[in-house]
Formats: structure tokens, C-alpha cells, sequence
């Protein structure tokens, strides 16, 4: 089997989150635009609040992947010692 570096692994993780971000982000501007009416202009701080908590709970799923992935690499090294 293909033993990976550590720059791999590490490039993995970084990436996992740099992808869960962009992700967020897109659901969030895919939310904005179905949310364009007068009501979401008139309160646009409570629309932003939850625009942040739609970022947040989106990032946080997706972030799941890439630590669980750290946390095997980490979990790993240490078993073999």
C-alpha cells in the first residue's frame, strides 16, 4: 500500500477545510438570492444573523470531515508507536 507524507496529509486536511468554507459559502449566496423581498430588506440584521448561523452550521457539518480525517491520521501515528 502507498504510504502517504506528511505534506499529503497535511495538504489534505487544509483542503478539507478550505472546501468545507467555500461550500458555506455557497449555500449561503444560493440563500440570498431566494431571500431578496422587502421583508428581508426591512430586517436585514436579523437576515444577516441568520445568514451567519447558516454558514456556521454548514462549515461545522462539512469541518467534520476533514477532522475526523486528522484525527485518523493523528490516532495512527501514535497507535504504531
Amino acid at each position: 500500500m502507498h504510504k502517504m507524507s506528511k505534506l499529503t496529509k497535511v495538504g489534505l486536511v487544509i483542503g478539507g477545510y478550505v472546501a468545507a468554507c467555500l461550500i458555506a459559502s455557497a449555500v449561503v449566496y444560493v440563500w440570498e438570492l431566494f431571500t431578496q423581498d422587502p421583508i428581508a430588506q426591512a430586517s436585514s440584521g436579523m437576515y444577516a444573523f441568520g445568514d451567519l448561523l447558516l454558514f456556521i452550521g454548514v462549515f461545522g457539518g462539512l469541518a467534520l470531515i476533514p477532522t475526523g480525517l486528522a484525527g485518523y491520521f493523528l490516532f495512527r501515528k501514535f497507535l504504531k508507536r
